[in-house]
C-alpha cells in the first residue's frame, strides 16, 4: 500500500474521550444553571408589559393625530386667507396644481417612450 493512501489511525491516549467531553459540559453547565437561575416571568408581569406598551401606543397615537389635525388646520386657514385677499394667486395656484403634475406625466412618458 502507498504511503499516500494510509488513513492516520486515531490513538486512545491523545486525549480525552467524546463521552468524558460530553460529560464535562454537562457538568459546566450544571454548575451555571445553580449560579444563575432561569425563572420564567409570571403572567402578571406581560400583562403589565402589555397595558404599558398600549398606554405608549395610545399616547403617541392621540400626539400623532393632534399634529395632523394642527397642520391642516393651518394649511386650511392659509387657503382661506389666500383666497379671501388674493384671489388671482389663489386661483393660479390651483391652476399650477392641476397643469405641473400632468405636465410632469407627459413629460415622462416622453423620456419613457424614447429608452
Amino acid at each position: 500500500m502507498d504511503e499516500n493512501q494510509k488513513k492516520p489511525q486515531r490513538r486512545q491516549s491523545e486525549g480525552p474521550s467524546e463521552e468524558h467531553t460530553v460529560q464535562i459540559l454537562h457538568e459546566g453547565l450544571n454548575k451555571l444553571d445553580d449560579l444563575f437561575p432561569a425563572s420564567p416571568p409570571s403572567s402578571s408581569w406581560f400583562d403589565q408589559q402589555i397595558a404599558e406598551t398600549q398606554n405608549k401606543q395610545r399616547l403617541r397615537l392621540r400626539g400623532d393625530l393632534f399634529k395632523l389635525w394642527l397642520v391642516a388646520l393651518m394649511l386650511l386657514y392659509i387657503l382661506y386667507m389666500t383666497a379671501a385677499s388674493q384671489p388671482v394667486t389663489f386661483i393660479s395656484f390651483q391652476a399650477l396644481a392641476m397643469i405641473v403634475p400632468l405636465v410632469w406625466l407627459l413629460l415622462r412618458k416622453q423620456v419613457d417612450s424614447h429608452e
